[in-house]
């Protein structure tokens, strides 16, 4: 899994990688079930955005039995805390990331994650 990656993912592409990290592993199918009514897509247009996805290493795919598999490459408390930095400096011209205690509600983060976003966030503020 990496932390690095080039651009903030779309708000579809962040929907997919929210699936993978609870879910670990999906096929296509399965995401496309999962999204399919949030943006009203078509199974053929969950794939091109899977394929794309994979090209911008977001995510890996695994054929198994003749059905791809997906998993995050992009690690969840990387990329958040990436997004909040960004976010703190573009948006709200802040010096300094919100701590990770505005995030104790989320239910997309487990307590070692919370953690682990705070000492995230506090290198950011070192840079």
């Amino acid at each position: 899994m990496t932390d690095r990656i080039a651009d903030n993912p779309t708000k579809p592409e962040l929907a997919i990688l929210k699936l993978l990290w609870r879910g670990k592993e999906l096929s296509a199918r399965e995401i496309h079930t999962e999204i399919a009514d949030q943006f009203g897509w078509s199974y053929s247009t969950v794939r091109t955005v899977l394929e794309r996805m994979s090209e911008k290493g977001l995510i890996s795919k695994t054929p198994v039995e003749g059905v791809n598999i997906y998993e995050a490459e992009v690690g969840k408390v990387a990329l958040i805390g990436r997004m909040v930095a960004d976010f703190s400096k573009r948006v709200l011209e802040l010096d300094a990331a919100p701590t990770a205690a505005f995030f104790a509600e989320s239910k997309l983060l487990s307590e070692d994650e919370l953690e682990e976003l705070e000492a995230v966030l506090s290198r950011w503020e070192e840079e």
